[in-house]
C-alpha cells in the first residue's frame, strides 16, 4: 500500500487525521467507505475538498473528514483535484499528511493502520485467492463504467466540448491511467458502438454467473464466512448495476443473497448508503420506468441469459 511521495498538492501535507476525497455515488469511493466502517471509523464533518482553513485541516476526533469531490459538478476535472489525484478519479485518502490513491491500496493501508477484524485474510492461501478475486474485480472496472454510463447515467454523463478540452489538458499533466479522455470523447459524441457496451455487459454477466456458482456451497461471504476486501469490491458493482436495473436476483440468486448479507451490515448502511439513498432511489425509479417500456437493462440481460442458455 504505497503512499504517494511528494504530491503536487500543497494541501495534502497540511491535513491532520483522516481525510477522504470522495463522491457518495462512486463505486470505488463506496468500497473505501465500507472498509472505513468495518474498521469502526465513522463519517465526520463535511469540508469543501479544497478547504484549507485551520479548522478544515484539523482531525475530527477519531472520525474521518468528508471532502466531497462532486462528479456531477466535475470537481474531479479541476486543476486543484488533479494535483491530488493525477488520474482525476475518486477516492483519495490522506492520513496525517500522507496521500494514498487507488481503493485497493487505501484498504490495505487501513487494514494495517487500524484495528478490527482484518479485511485481508492472514492465512496465506486464503489471502492469495482473495487478492486474485480483487484483481478480477479491478479488471472489470472499465466494464462497470461502460455499462452504468450507457444504461444508467445516459446524457447526464456526457461532457460538453469545452469540458472535454479541459479534461484533455489536465490529463497531459498526469498519466490518464483511467483512459478518461478517450472514453468521454467517444461517449459524449455517441461514437462507441453498441457492441462494445454489450461486450462489457457480457463480461460482467459471466463473472456474476461464476460467483453465483461458487456461493452455492453455503459460505456467508465471497471468500469465506468472514467479510473481506473482496466483498467490498464486488458488492459495489452489484449496488451500481441494481441501480441500472440489472435483474441480479432473477439471474444470480446466490449472488443476490450474498449481496443482501453485505448490504445489511452497519458499515454498508451507514457509510455506503448513508447519504446515497435518495440518488439510489432515483436511479431505481428510472430503471423501472425504462423496463416498463422494454428499453431497460433488464431486458438486455434477459436476452443475454437466453443466448447463454441456448
Amino acid at each position: 500500500m504505497p503512499k504517494i511521495d511528494a504530491p503536487a498538492s500543497a494541501l495534502v501535507p497540511q491535513l491532520q487525521g483522516l481525510h477522504l476525497f470522495h463522491f457518495d455515488g462512486a463505486p470505488c469511493a463506496q468500497r473505501v467507505r465500507f472498509a472505513l466502517g468495518e474498521k469502526g471509523l465513522a463519517r465526520g464533518r463535511e469540508e469543501k475538498f479544497t478547504a484549507a482553513t485551520p479548522s478544515a485541516l484539523a482531525p475530527d476526533n477519531g472520525r474521518w473528514v468528508s471532502r466531497i469531490v462532486s462528479l456531477v459538478k466535475k470537481d474531479h476535472m479541476t486543476p486543484a483535484y488533479a494535483e491530488i489525484h493525477p488520474n482525476m478519479v475518486v477516492p483519495a485518502l490522506v492520513h496525517n499528511g500522507e496521500l494514498y490513491l487507488e481503493s485497493m491500496d487505501i484498504i490495505e493501508y487501513l487494514d494495517q493502520a487500524f484495528g478490527g477484524a482484518p479485511l485481508i485474510p492472514t492465512d496465506p492461501n486464503l489471502r492469495a485467492t482473495t487478492m486474485q478475486r480483487v484483481e478480477q474485480a479491478k479488471a472489470l472496472h472499465r466494464s462497470i463504467r461502460f455499462v452504468t454510463f450507457h444504461w444508467g447515467l445516459g446524457r447526464l454523463a456526457m461532457l460538453k466540448p469545452a469540458e472535454r478540452e479541459q479534461l484533455a489538458g489536465l490529463a497531459q499533466q498526469g498519466n490518464d491511467g483511467e483512459n478518461l479522455v478517450s472514453f468521454y470523447e467517444g461517449y459524449s459524441n455517441r461514437t462507441i458502438p453498441e457492441s462494445v457496451y454489450l461486450e462489457h455487459l457480457t463480461k460482467l454477466f459471466d463473472a456474476f454467473t461464476q460467483l453465483d456458482t461458487e456461493l452455492s456451497d453455503g459460505r456467508q461471504f465471497l471468500m469465506s464466512d468472514e467479510v473481506s476486501i473482496a466483498d467490498a469490491f464486488w458488492s459495489m458493482k452489484i449496488l451500481r448495476l441494481l441501480e441500472c436495473g440489472y435483474p441480479v436476483q432473477a439471474q444470480h440468486p446466490q449472488l443476490y443473497a450474498w449481496y443482501q448479507r453485505v448490504y445489511q451490515r452497519p458499515s454498508f448502511q451507514n457509510e455506503v448508503m448513508g447519504k446515497n439513498r435518495l440518488t439510489n432511489r432515483l436511479f431505481h425509479t428510472k430503471a423501472r420506468i425504462e423496463s416498463l417500456f422494454g428499453k431497460g437493462l433488464k431486458q438486455v440481460v434477459e436476452g443475454l441469459a437466453q443466448s447463454r442458455a441456448a
